[in-house]
């Protein structure tokens, strides 16, 4: 009987391909574009389980289930790699817009931010530690359900077998032996008498 391909490192690496997209800053705002960094870790997850499946064509369910799977590894990816990112930048962060604000000529405009500044650089650890896990929840939230609308994008661009048949077991496909294989038992060979009483 032939088996299904495992699901577990394609949506590993879906799941590293969702939680660096998350992670990394900058590289992160693609996710503010329809989420687009989890639809393509749910793709790519999709994709390597039909590379993975030579024969069994892969269902939409399948791919749902591995982009699913992706999003949770990637979630653990953001929780174990980006939250720590976070707390650093957010620092880092606030370094970087006094320096662009210094060039902005609206002297209103630059007291408020400043303000904005100010306050989130006075909140405590434990503030914005809780702020991180919020933040981490969310991620999470929309990288578990993107991605598995991820791996059913996949499925439906890459995989070309829809509606295939798998081939029965011991067959070389349309009900006939592979070439080379016996016959079946009490059935005489190719091209000779049957054996009597048959």
């Amino acid at each position: 009987m032939i088996e299904k391909p495992s699901k577990i490192q394609p949506a590993l690496v879906g799941g590293l391909v969702i939680g660096l997209l998350w992670s990394i800053p900058f590289l992160n705002l693609i996710n503010f574009c329809c989420c687009l960094g989890v639809l393509v870790g749910g793709a790519v997850a999709a994709w390597m389980l039909i590379k993975r499946s030579p024969v069994l064509p892969v269902s939409n369910g399948d791919g749902a289930v591995v982009g699913t799977l992706a999003g949770l590894v990637g979630a653990g990816v953001y929780l174990v790699l980006g939250v720590p990112i976070s707390l650093l930048f957010s620092q880092a962060g606030n370094s970087i817009v006094r320096s662009i604000l210094y060039q902005v000529d609206n002297p209103g405009f630059r007291a408020g931010v400043e303000e904005a500044l100010k306050a989130s650089e006075n909140q405590g650890l434990a503030e914005r530690l809780l702020a991180a896990m919020f933040s981490w929840f969310i991620v999470s939230v929309i990288s578990i359900g993107f991605s598995a609308l991820g791996g059913l994008i996949g499925v439906a661009i890459f995989e070309k077998r829809k509606g295939q048949q798998p081939p029965a077991p011991g067959y070389g496909g349309a009900g006939f032996p592979p070439p080379g294989s016996p016959p079946p038992p009490g059935q005489a060979p190719y091209g000779q008498a049957p054996p009597p009483g048959y």
